[in-house]
């Protein structure tokens, strides 16, 4: 259904989850909490497997003037997760009972079914008795930390060039981690249309934004609510000292010579591929210096 509704179900499930964490911050905490969301369509072994990776602040502010911070009273969890899930759960299948009554849901293929009414209310109980699943993961602490683990994802589509092992006219072969058996690395060898195919499930529709943010994080609130932020938790109970940073290592410099003759020109004849074959340039050598300065002006040998 997803893939036949990508912008209605990927909305859906911003929409739900965003309502939820908003609610038991109201709830449970009495404030606002900043949320960042990104969509995830795809699964190792690149099937379709949307889902979001929601990143929550272990508190929110509060309604005063000026609004305090304040977190869970317990140190373990910021909400019961079962709670969570029970909550998602709802607030999913209402939203999905709404485009179809709407008219915002289409149904082709193995779905034609679903267009009739006695049907669809068998899927719904269906899946109101389904297990729901919200897995929650520990802190996150500190901006290296939330960039090492939202980096994985933001600019990256279903899968690396460090996962592809190799291919030939009619088929691709890539590295994935098989999680039924404890998260074993394993290969996977595709024919060149199955891997297409698997591949586009993944395109999401144009313009389609997949990082959200919400509550006091929400593009119309941030600018003025982030310092409100950062005021409140300097002096709050709730702050966590950062650990310090180590620094990054220095990148190696470039080099300016020939490490062979020692020259610090560069005679660039051809391309040699991993395989071993080399294409010569078609209008002879170019040539270039290796030594700091203005930027190298190339200029043909012929």
């Amino acid at each position: 259904m997803a893939l036949q509704n990508p912008k209605a179900l990927y909305t859906l499930l911003f929409e739900s989850a965003a309502a939820t964490l908003l609610h038991f911050g109201q709830e449970r905490l009495g404030v606002q909490l900043g949320i960042t969301a990104l969509l995830h369509t795809w699964g190792q072994n690149l099937m379709d497997h949307p889902h979001l990776h929601c990143l929550v602040t272990g508190g929110g502010l509060d309604a005063a003037d000026p609004p305090q911070w304040r977190g869970p009273k317990q140190a373990r969890y910021l909400f019961p997760v079962r709670a969570v899930a029970a909550r998602f759960a709802g607030q999913f299948l209402a939203g999905l009972q709404s485009l179809r009554e709407t008219g915002q849901l289409e149904f082709h293929g193995r779905l034609e079914p679903w267009r009739e009414p006695a049907v669809w209310e068998r899927t719904l109980a269906a899946l109101r008795g389904s297990k729901w699943v919200v897995f929650a993961q520990g802190s996150v602490v500190g901006p290296e930390s939330i960039l090492d683990y939202f980096g994985r994802y933001t600019h990256r589509v279903a899968l690396s060039n460090g996962r592809l092992v190799r291919m030939d006219p009619r088929t691709v072969t890539f590295r994935y981690k098989d999680y039924r058996q404890g998260g074993a690395l394993r290969e996977m060898t595709l024919s060149g249309a199955e891997f297409v195919r698997r591949l586009s499930l993944h395109i999401l529709p144009p313009g389609f934004t997949k990082i959200r943010h919400y509550g006091f994080l929400g593009n119309n609130r941030r600018a003025r609510q982030v310092p409100r932020a950062r005021a409140a938790l300097e002096h709050s109970p709730w702050r966590l000292e950062m650990a310090p940073v180590k620094p990054s290592p220095r990148p190696r410099a470039e080099p300016s010579t020939c490490p062979r003759c020692g020259s610090d020109e560069l005679l660039c004849l051809g391309r040699l591929t991993a395989g071993g074959r080399f294409t010569g340039l078609r209008r002879g050598a170019s040539r270039a210096r290796l030594r700091a300065g203005p930027p190298p002006i190339l200029n043909d040998s012929s």
